[in-house]
């Protein structure tokens, strides 16, 4: 095996966070800080690595991806540990989408009846209880307000292919906006749009995401954040989320991330 890989596995070897007895929210706070302090350092210093040897970025690539899927799961066990202290069951929610309905039930049905009964506990309830939109569906449409503080008209989108967006034009960065913002200005808005859902708490913050992103979409939120149907019914959790359809609003495809060369697969350019 690559003796750089193994260096720097063991480097950046996790290390062991359940040593806690106490499920408390002052322990998972502590556990939770530890992931992503190693994760972050981990980052900064194989990115260092990276400048210098710039002809091991194929192994270091790998190291990188390994990292992530090691903090993911130990995020999700974490979660799972500590479903039933607040940020615990919050940070569940969060990765509701990474594990299977039965799992999720089943520590749902593990906590008090307070905790099942709380804002995270009803949203994982009405996630397991709700079918996601998967490509082959059909959007769901839902009452949102757009920019100018009225409500959004979908009857608007009759006809047209839809590109929406689950938030992420900041994700995306630049190069990520440069592209979407070219594959819309190649088509007609009289056959495609799109639609960015900001998962945002108020009308004002909807407008301040219009002036940093001043492009030719609509922007629209319900303002309910977490509970947004935006959330539990199509299943978005990373930014952007993407839902590409045909003009009869049938998802074609869901994907995490912008990936035009997919899109342009699918997207009808006919005048």
């Amino acid at each position: 095996m690559n003796k750089l890989y193994l260096l720097l596995l063991c480097l950046f070897n996790i290390t062991n966070l359940y040593s806690q007895d106490l499920i408390t929210e002052e322990n998972y706070l502590k556990e939770d800080s530890i992931i992503w302090m190693n994760y972050e350092k981990q980052q900064e210093e194989l990115s260092q690595i990276w400048e210098t040897m710039p002809e091991k970025k194929d192994s270091i690539q790998c190291i990188f991806d390994d990292i992530y899927k090691k903090a993911s799961k130990a995020n999700i066990e974490l979660a799972m540990k500590y479903a039933s202290v607040p940020s615990g069951l919050r940070r569940l929610y969060m990765t509701r989408l990474d594990m299977s309905k039965d799992t999720l039930e089943n520590i749902l049905n593990s906590l008090t009846p307070e905790m099942q009964e709380s804002f995270y506990g009803k949203n994982i309830r009405e996630h397991l209880h709700t079918q996601q939109i998967q490509e082959g569906d059909s959007i769901y449409r839902f009452p949102c307000t757009q920019v100018d503080g009225k409500m959004f008209d979908w009857n608007i989108t009759n006809g047209k292919q839809l590109l929406m967006l689950y938030g992420g034009l900041g994700c995306m960065g630049k190069e990520g906006r440069e592209q979407l913002n070219q594959l819309h200005s190649q088509l007609s808005n009289n056959d495609f749009l799109v639609i960015v859902y900001w998962p945002c708490s108020s009308l004002e913050s909807l407008q301040t995401l219009k002036k940093e992103y001043p492009f030719d979409y609509i922007f629209i939120s319900d303002f309910k954040q977490d509970a947004s149907p935006m959330k539990i019914k199509y299943g978005t959790q990373a930014t952007p989320t993407c839902f590409l359809t045909d003009k009869q609003h049938i998802v074609k495809v869901k994907c995490t991330g912008l990936h035009v060369e997919l899109f342009n697969k699918y997207i009808n350019r006919s005048k």
